[in-house]
């Protein structure tokens, strides 16, 4: 069985709130969606990252574009997360490895979270 974009996604949630490191995500659907009614509602804009939330205590926004092993970034995410770097926020690109369990993707992801999360903390504190 081959591992999703979603299946990661969902799995990155569920685990970044298992760790425990000050991180509260939820999805952000980017564009427009339409609805069983017919109308449109506006997300995100285009190129948004898939999770955001923020990181306590500090209240940093973190920006999470989740990839499956062979999904290319676009360049509008790309602009996102760049921009979103300059803003202050943690913006990272996650990629599933598809060699590797859906829980080991995870736990890889979260490490990685987590040491951005502790790069940018020490970083504020060393100004």
């Amino acid at each position: 069985m081959s591992l999703s974009e979603q299946d990661f996604s969902n799995a990155l949630r569920v685990a970044i709130t298992a760790a425990r490191c000050g991180v509260t995500l939820w999805r952000q659907p980017a564009g427009k969606i339409r609805t069983d009614r017919g109308t449109w509602v506006e997300c995100a804009p285009v190129g948004a990252a898939d999770l955001t939330g923020v990181v306590a205590p500090e209240g940093w926004r973190v920006e999470l574009e989740v990839k499956g092993a062979r999904t290319r970034e676009t360049p509008e995410q790309v602009h996102w997360r760049e921009r979103m770097t300059a803003l202050g926020c943690v913006a990272l690109t996650l990629r599933l490895d598809a060699s590797r369990t859906l829980a080991e993707n995870a736990s890889d992801a979260v490490a990685t979270v987590r040491a951005a999360i502790q790069h940018k903390r020490e970083f504020h504190a060393a100004r």
